[in-house]
């Protein structure tokens, strides 16, 4: 991952380092996280409704109301691009936008693993090795018993 800094008004780019979370971390992280996610959801889900009701109208729109359609999605396009780079900044991963899923990468017996949340949870409850993805989802009770994770 590298970001843009600001290097005698040129941008250039540097890797950006992965931050690791510990659990309480993660956890204070979700107030923020939370409002981020739920607005790149919101974003998505209405850029979604705008593809859908374009390529669902039995009428070609005019080039005026193409132009405007297309201003619109660029509009949602970049908040979608602002918003993922706070993100990221922060040092979450973003897995579905429309779920509104989200990993915090973490650190449990040697290897790297993701802290996993998603819109509607209350608190970070799952993690799951890297390569298992949602579905190989366990408890974070595992984690407690290893302070170097739970912080």
């Amino acid at each position: 991952m590298t970001r843009a800094t600001p290097h005698n008004d040129k941008q250039s780019l540097e890797p950006t380092p992965k931050r690791y979370f510990t659990l309480a971390e993660a956890r204070r992280a979700l107030v923020l996280v939370n409002r981020i996610a739920m607005d790149i959801q919101r974003i998505e889900l209405q850029r979604r409704k705008l593809v859908h009701q374009t390529a669902s109208s039995h009428e070609q729109p005019s080039a005026q109301q193409a132009n405007a359609i297309e201003a619109q999605f660029d509009i949602m396009t970049e908040q979608l691009s602002g918003l993922l780079e706070e993100l990221a900044a922060i040092g979450v991963e973003l897995k579905d936008p429309t779920r509104g899923l989200l990993d915090f990468p973490s650190r449990f017996n040697g290897r790297d693993i993701l802290l996993c949340w998603q819109i509607g949870e209350p608190t970070i409850n799952f993690w799951h090795d890297i390569s298992a993805g949602f579905a190989g989802r366990r408890s974070v009770g595992e984690l407690e018993l290893h302070p170097q994770t739970v912080g």
